[in-house]
């Protein structure tokens, strides 16, 4: 799905950062509310990319291994010295022994997977009775300008519709429809997490060419389809951002990558432990 060179790279340059609050609640539930300077042993980050949640995990962990079934991705991850990248899928965890794990984390990829043997999997792994399975996502989010906001939800919506996966439509609701599936539902706690990013028009059509479905496009459509779809977006943005001195003033001269715009974009947690032998 991210496996692309170019797309890797954009991925890792353009993607949000993760609010600190998600690692907050995290320690917080390991831990059982218990103020501590104790780390968590072992994390799994699955689904790990180029290593965003990776790499903040590893400020509260001992030590964490990364995978992704992307070569590209891992190809791209960021080091550190207590993580270990490898290339695996989700759903095949054989390289851990069972009841090994103390917490496994995968941010906003459950939806790519198949959950099911995913979590089969995850339940073998985890320690007994303290092992934390943490999930979360987030959805499209909102642009602070009104006319802007419905315009990128259009594009959305509407052009870019017949290019999403299907399965990329279970993070719209953040993954509500799936919590029949999930398992320890007796410890399970959620926590939604406001989250609002501060970044340019440029960086946010670098976050826009990132999306699957924008590459799914460009392969269907070419090349040249694809720069005039993007172009169009810059356009309308600036037209929605920028004010002019002169009625004319919209052209290439303008430099998005100085027109700030604030998204707002909650994010959604799920908490559960590994309460059986």
């Amino acid at each position: 799905m991210f496996d692309d060179e170019e797309h890797t790279a954009k991925y890792r340059l353009h993607r949000p950062a993760y609010p600190k609050k998600i690692f907050e609640h995290i320690l917080d539930y390991y831990f059982d509310g218990k103020v501590t300077d104790e780390k968590i042993p072992l994390a799994l980050d699955v689904g790990c990319g180029n290593g965003q949640a990776t790499v903040d995990l590893s400020s509260f962990c001992e030590r964490v291994i990364g995978i992704d079934a992307s070569a590209n991705q891992i190809s791209y991850a960021i080091p550190k010295d207590n993580i270990q990248y490898q290339c695996h899928t989700a759903e095949d965890l054989s390289f851990l022994q069972p009841n090994s794990v103390d917490l496994i984390t995968i941010a906003t990829t459950l939806h790519w997977l198949d959950i099911e043997i995913f979590l089969e999997e995850a339940k073998r792994v985890l320690k007994p009775r303290t092992g934390v399975l943490a999930i979360w996502t987030y959805a499209l989010g909102t642009l602070d300008n009104p006319k802007a906001d419905a315009m990128y939800h259009e594009f959305h919506h509407v052009l870019l519709f017949p290019y999403w996966n299907a399965k990329r439509w279970l993070a719209d609701d953040y993954y509500q429809s799936l919590v029949p599936l999930l398992p320890y539902k007796s410890t399970l706690c959620q926590y939604t997490i406001e989250n609002r990013t501060e970044t340019t028009i440029g960086h946010f059509l670098g976050f826009i060419e990132s999306l699957s479905a924008c590459q799914t496009y460009r392969k269907q459509n070419g090349e040249d389809a694809y720069h005039e779809m993007l172009s169009v977006l810059r356009d309308k943005l600036i037209k929605s951002y920028h004010k002019p001195r002169l009625r004319n003033d919209y052209d290439d001269a303008v430099d998005f990558d100085s027109i700030a715009m604030t998204i707002s974009s909650p994010n959604r947690l799920y908490l559960m432990k590994k309460n059986q032998m």
